[in-house]
């Protein structure tokens, strides 16, 4: 996948459990993704955050204070994958 968000994304956050079965695909997507996501956008912040428990979110802030959240919770790892590349596109 070609990985570069476009111009009017300014923040990529993630919300996971580190445990839950429910997020295992988000967990191993980053793992697998992380660095090749940030080396194509070095000046995006990307937040990786864990906390016990939680239902895993996808959120995506644009220009404008616009802000996209998505529930990610029991997908897999490319489901994942295909709806952080659609959010990164705008």
């Amino acid at each position: 996948a070609e990985w570069r968000a476009m111009g009017v994304l300014t923040e990529l956050r993630v919300a996971m459990c580190q445990t839950s079965p429910a997020s295992k695909g988000i967990r191993d997507f980053w793992k697998k993704q992380y660095s090749a996501i940030k080396s194509a956008n070095s000046s995006l912040p990307i937040l990786l955050r864990e906390s016990q428990g939680i239902q895993a979110k996808l959120t995506a802030a644009y220009q404008g204070g616009k802000e996209t959240v998505v529930v990610v919770d029991g997908l897999s790892e490319a489901e994942f994958g295909a709806k952080l590349e659609s959010l990164m596109k705008g």
